[in-house]
């Protein structure tokens, strides 16, 4: 059985102190195989920032995949968010936007759904490309079959009608049409600070809270404990209650052929 510990949006510079123990203390406790951070791991992407974001990383159990967020990418400063976007990140964090990472039961695969461009003027907005999601699919259909095949995103590939104003990632729906045929079983993603899980096209889509910053959007700060294999997974969010980081809510997901279903028992 896989453990994996999601974390999101970290947000170094909106960081809340306390928090931070309280976080490395509840994913030390989950012995996880793999620590996932999906995107915004700073506030602003100063140097500053960085350098306290990557003591945090030096602290996670090994290994980790993390991949950027929107916040990653310089705002205000144009000469470096258009001529050098990821100089900060590459130096401070890792030269690898696509980071794989394969243990004994999984694959997982990162992408950079970050832009310095955005649609519609909006600058948080993501996409995910066609040949981003051929590179996870390469990744994705390597992996044996008794594999769990996970790709991790920052923007979401579902939202609840309350976060719609967030927007879905653009080019969802080619993403999910081609990495329905390589069996993908999950996709991890943040960015709107809630966590949720939900099932697209019999994908599990599960999105992580905000960690340890004081950007609520009407939950506490969260991370997700998801355990299981190709045929059972759970998904178990911990939210902060000022001491500790204590169960809120789980949900089951069982397989049925070659999609995922949400267990009703």
């Amino acid at each position: 059985m896989t453990t994996i510990a999601h974390i999101s949006d970290l947000h170094f510079g909106r960081e809340i102190p306390r928090v931070i123990d309280g976080l490395l203390a509840g994913i030390t406790e989950a012995d996880p195989d793999l620590v996932v951070v999906s995107g915004d791991l700073t506030q602003r992407a100063r140097a500053r920032q960085f350098a306290n974001a990557r003591q945090f990383l030096k602290r996670l159990p090994d290994p980790y995949l993390i991949v950027p967020g929107n916040h990653d990418l310089p705002l205000y400063n144009l000469f470096k968010r258009f001529g050098r976007p990821w100089g900060n990140w590459m130096h401070f964090v890792s030269p690898d936007l696509a980071p794989v990472v394969h243990g004994n039961d999984f694959t997982v695969t990162g992408v950079n759904t970050a832009r310095r461009w955005a649609t519609l003027f909006d600058q948080t907005r993501g996409r995910i490309s066609a040949s981003q999601t051929g590179s996870a699919i390469t990744h994705l259909k390597a992996a044996p079959p008794s594999h769990l095949r996970i790709l991790v995103a920052h923007h979401p590939f579902w939202l609840p009608s309350e976060h719609a104003r967030r927007h879905l990632i653009s080019g969802r729906d080619n993403a999910l049409a081609a990495l329905g045929q390589a069996k993908i079983d999950m996709i991890l993603s943040g960015h709107a600070h809630v966590a949720f899980s939900q099932l697209v096209k019999g994908v599990i889509v599960v999105h992580a809270g905000t960690g340890i910053s004081n950007r609520y959007h009407g939950q506490a700060n969260s991370f997700n404990i998801i355990r299981g294999d190709r045929q059972r997974i759970t998904i178990d969010v911990r939210t902060w209650n000022q001491r500790v980081f204590e169960p809120f809510e789980s949900r089951i997901f069982v397989r049925n052929g070659d999609r995922w279903e949400i267990d009703r028992q």
